[in-house]
């Protein structure tokens, strides 16, 4: 930036050299002028020595404002490495999940998946999975009759503070799945089902990927199995389904666990799975073409084929989270298995390379028949310098969902970032 010496550098001059920093930044700029404008107009010029340090604490004001915003605006280049101070639980809105999902009536009492995203409304819209509908009793625990689909939504204000109400079709005290069949119960599978994969509205539609499965003869938990993958084509207002296409599948990678946009692409990250270890791959599409065709990340550039995917890192989780924070990109993830402990990366640039590793945070509900996992980001209702984050959790046996329906609602942890 401009020092200030003798005498002022030419504001044309100033506003040039800020053409990347925020909005937010740039109107200071704007403020500052128009307020020398009009007091000239006015006939009411200031001193010079007077203008001189309005203009300083403006240009002061303009800096400290585009520093509270780094961390939550995109990524920008930077020589200062991102440092995460701390990862703490967010019991307020751990908490305003556990009530919303005690409310009287036949709405969302439980489920996995918390992707979320922004709406043309203004709203946010959360996306799970397997999800369970009350009314739960006061101990928390759920009748057995007690309805079940393969995938719901649930709109909440900006900031999270208020959830509004579940998205899922069907008559009164009969909820459907948002895509794809209903099962009768969790025990009883369809012969094919969707697992929503995140969302992003692009076009002006809500895009969900969405991972279709199918029953195997595994012991449950575990007795499904990814077969392919597609992406959902929503109203952003009344969430009608209006088509469902396949995207690519070839080499074994799931495609869509997360969605990032940055700059003029969206980013589409897929996993790999072999066992219990996962990789990393990347795609991208133009903003407005989530529909495709896309382009894949291969170990030197960009190939229309999906089979030259490259693997760009290992030991992820089935879901995680990518965001531009800070001038750089934050990866944070449980590892391949069923771990309790989340790892974050960091990379600068949205392919990679991603390094680091460091443990974040240890999930206290692992254990005694219970596991975690599925990390995702919320970067739309996290505050200048810091990153919400959430995960899963779930039981082995189905009964212990049933005895206790918070055993299967999300947990969110706050992190607090700084340079």
């Amino acid at each position: 930036m401009a020092v200030f010496r003798r005498r002022l550098v030419p504001f044309a001059a100033v506003v040039a050299a800020t053409t990347t920093a925020p909005s937010s930044f740039r109107m200071s700029f704007d403020a500052a002028r128009t307020s020398v404008a009009e007091g000239e107009l006015l006939g009411h010029r200031r001193p010079r020595k007077e203008r001189l340090m309005k203009f300083r604490r403006t240009l002061a004001l303009s800096a400290a404002v585009t520093a509270s915003l780094a961390l939550a605006g995109p990524a920008a280049a930077t020589n200062r490495p991102l440092r995460i101070l701390g990862a703490s639980a967010d019991t307020a809105l751990t908490q305003r999940w556990q009530d919303f999902g005690r409310r009287p009536g036949v709405g969302w009492a439980a489920a996995d998946g918390t992707y979320s995203t922004r709406l043309p409304s203004g709203l946010d819209v959360w996306l799970y999975n397997d999800t369970f509908f009350g009314p739960v009793r006061a101990d928390d625990s759920l009748p057995e009759s007690s309805p079940f689909t393969h995938n719901s939504a649930v709109l909440s204000t900006p900031d999270a503070k208020h959830l509004l109400t579940t998205i899922a079709p069907g008559p009164p005290g009969h909820p459907k799945s948002l895509v794809g069949p209903t099962p009768n119960s969790p025990g009883e599978p369809n012969d094919y089902w969707y697992w929503n994969g995140d969302g992003i509205v692009d076009g002006g539609q809500l895009r969900v990927i969405e991972f279709e499965q199918a029953p195997t003869d595994d012991p449950p938990p575990f007795n499904f199995a990814w077969t392919k993958t597609k992406l959902a084509t929503l109203d952003p207002y009344t969430f009608r389904l209006e088509k469902l296409t396949d995207v690519a599948s070839a080499g074994n990678v799931q495609w869509g666990t997360e969605l990032t946009r940055d700059g003029a692409w969206t980013y589409i990250y897929g996993v790999e799975g072999e066992g219990f270890t996962k990789y990393l791959h990347v795609a991208r599409a133009p903003i407005g073409r989530l529909d495709g065709p896309w382009q894949f990340r291969t170990a030197d550039g960009w190939s229309a084929d999906p089979a030259a995917s490259a693997r760009l890192l290992r030991n992820v989780g089935s879901s995680f989270g990518v965001t531009p924070v800070g001038g750089e990109y934050l990866l944070t993830t449980f590892g391949s298995g069923l771990e309790s402990t989340i790892h974050a990366y960091h990379a600068t640039s949205p392919v990679g390379p991603f390094t680091g590793g460091e443990t974040i945070y240890t999930a206290p509900e692992a254990g005694n028949g219970r596991y975690t996992y599925n990390v995702a980001a919320h970067p739309e209702i996290s505050r200048p310098g810091e990153l919400v984050i959430s995960y899963n959790t779930n039981s082995e046996k189905l009964a212990d969902l049933y005895a206790n329906i918070d055993n299967n609602r999300p947990r969110f942890v706050d992190l607090k970032l700084s340079r």
